[in-house]
């Protein structure tokens, strides 16, 4: 994943990324922090399903939840 400033994500950013996109609302300063192609992959993704986001240290796992928040593992 390539963040906003052309450098790759760590694992620990883009879990921060997911934070911000279960808590702020899409207009928000915060929210245009996140790189548009994980907000992309994260609006994609349908309850239950799971898919992985390559980092600059590892992968992590994401997954939607019934309650259609974003977790990632």
């Amino acid at each position: 994943m390539i963040g906003n400033d052309g450098k790759p994500v760590s694992r620990e950013q883009l879990r921060g990324h997911v934070v911000t996109y279960n808590t702020q609302s899409r207009g928000s300063k915060e929210f245009a922090g996140i790189p548009r192609a994980l907000v992309t992959i994260m609006d994609g993704l349908k309850a239950g399903k799971t898919t992985y986001v390559k980092c600059a240290d590892g992968q992590v796992q994401l997954m939607r939840r019934k309650d259609n928040s974003v977790s990632a593992g």
